[in-house]
């Protein structure tokens, strides 16, 4: 199978941008590369394993990506906002029933056209792969709870630690791409947006209990650098409250005693998993989970009553700003995703920077018989499923993908009885070989905030590899490992490499 490869030209010679890099790295025996990556999970807490070796971009691609992720991004506002003000473009790049049904299976009920379109905002980041050409190919259009973020001060600090001989390598030609000035963003950003409502910006977290890392207690920390202050609802000495009337809004209670104006709320989860509404559907889809929830449903089936004020329907009042409004979690499914480059056509009248792996839903929509299976889409499957990836739609963390590469014909007899019974449940996209990094396979994702206002793109990216030999997913938590990027400053640096 082809595939591009990052440090190598076809001609066997190092690239020019790798050089003194992979010099450094190919002294070192194998022993000592494995105990590089060993300790590598220490420093991470032992959340997780991070890769010795770096990924090098040169300065002209990483602001190719940067600008492709922020068509990418501007691409999907419009399309929300287009929809959120009952505009008529949304409905020509895709239909109402797919958008309608999309957004239930995420959400308790459709709740984007009663916001404001001033508090749309979301954290979006795509997964972006180099394909066999060497062209930047968006694999998912990953929106909302983005794995990775809050290690990226973490991350930039460990290659170092490892490997202080890179600094070195680099000749100094490494672009001072400070993590710290992308976040620095955010918080004078999030600062702004709350002080427009009288307001100090707040991180709004689950209990940290409940996290399987210590990637938020990360997040706390580099926000705190910034004056930005945390809790959780279950923190006694520091409550989040609200106040009806003419002076009413959302104040932060502190243990003495002391109440503050909270302007702007930083989610790191869907702040609809806050409210009991949510909790309540998610407990119903457990019970039935063919039932597309809607409030009316859940009303019913709990007896909370319309007058029951909860968090969302609080929010939506424009109390307090939002990083990640309610009702956007949904961007984050795969069958959105298949319209993207769409909305880039029609919405921005441009071409897509970054195109997208080409992928087709399983099943199409029909007002008499719902969800119909695509058979052609079944055919094509079985006769050569090495082509194919399937992917669950609502599945994060390479739970829910079946490469066929790496498959049997027993797993994919398996996986055909799961397309036609809940075939609205996947997607089936054609496979790309990830770029490799001397044994690994590698991707990358660049994060950006969207908002009404402003879009603000990462300087720093963020990647993932996995043993070229493996199982194909190079999710953290399926296996992968976290894989440093280093970006140059500028071509000069890059020739001189």
């Amino acid at each position: 199978m082809p595939y591009f490869n990052e440090i190598f030209e076809e001609n066997g010679s190092v690239r020019p941008h790798y050089d003194r890099v992979y010099d450094h790295w190919s002294s070192m025996s194998a022993k000592r590369q494995r105990v590089l990556l060993a300790r590598s999970r220490q420093m991470f807490s032992g959340d997780y394993h991070q890769d010795p070796l770096p990924r090098i971009l040169t300065a002209n691609e990483f602001e190719f990506l940067s600008r492709g992720v922020d068509q990418r991004a501007r691409a999907i506002r419009a399309f929300l906002t287009d929809y959120m003000t009952k505009g008529r473009l949304w409905n020509s790049v895709m239909p109402a029933a797919v958008l309608n049904k999309t957004i239930l299976r995420h959400h308790a009920e459709n709740l984007l056209r009663e916001t404001s379109p001033d508090l749309l905002a979301f954290p979006y980041g795509p997964d972006i792969i180099r394909d066999r050409y060497g062209f930047w190919r968006v694999v998912e259009d990953s929106a909302g709870v983005l794995g990775g973020l809050g290690d990226l001060v973490r991350s930039k600090s460990i290659l170092y630690r490892l490997i202080p001989q890179l600094q070195s390598a680099l000749g100094g030609h490494e672009a001072t791409h400070d993590p710290l000035e992308f976040f620095g963003q955010l918080a004078r950003h999030f600062s702004h947006k709350a002080a427009e409502r009288g307001g100090v910006p707040l991180l709004y977290l689950h209990p940290l209990k409940e996290e399987p890392d210590g990637e938020v207690r990360r997040l706390i920390r580099i926000f705190s650098k910034f004056g930005i202050e945390w809790t959780t609802p279950l923190n006694p000495h520091r409550r989040l409250e609200f106040k009806e009337g003419r002076n009413g809004g959302m104040f932060l209670r502190t243990r003495g005693g002391g109440r503050e104006r909270v302007g702007a709320l930083i989610f790191r989860y869907n702040p609809e998993s806050f409210d009991r509404t949510w909790r309540t559907a998610q407990l119903i889809r457990r019970l039935d989970s063919k039932r597309d929830m809607v409030l009316r449903d859940l009303v019913f089936s709990v007896d909370f009553g319309f007058g029951q004020d909860f968090f969302v329907r609080r929010l939506l009042g424009g109390t307090a700003w939002m990083n990640f409004s309610p009702c956007t979690q949904f961007v984050n499914d795969k069958i959105f995703g298949l319209y993207v480059d769409r909305m880039i056509h029609r919405l921005l009248k441009e071409d897509p920077l970054l195109k997208s792996i080409p992928a087709e839903a399983a099943a199409t929509w029909s007002r008499k018989s719902d969800w119909t299976l695509n058979h052609d889409v079944i055919r094509r499957l079985s006769r050569d499923k090495d082509r194919y990836v399937v992917k669950r739609v609502d599945d994060d963390g390479g739970a829910g993908v079946w490469i066929g590469m790496k498959e049997s014909r027993e797993s994919l007899t398996k996986m055909l009885e799961s397309l036609r019974a809940k075939p609205q449940y996947y997607i089936v996209q054609e496979f790309e070989h990830l770029s490799v990094l001397d044994n690994r396979i590698v991707d990358l994702r660049i994060y950006a905030h969207v908002d009404s206002e402003r879009i603000i793109i990462g300087n720093t990216p963020w990647g993932r590899a996995n043993w070229i030999h493996g199982d194909g997913k190079v999710n953290i938590g399926a296996n992968g490992f976290v894989s440093p990027v280093v970006v140059l400053k500028n071509e000069t640096a890059e020739s001189r490499l």
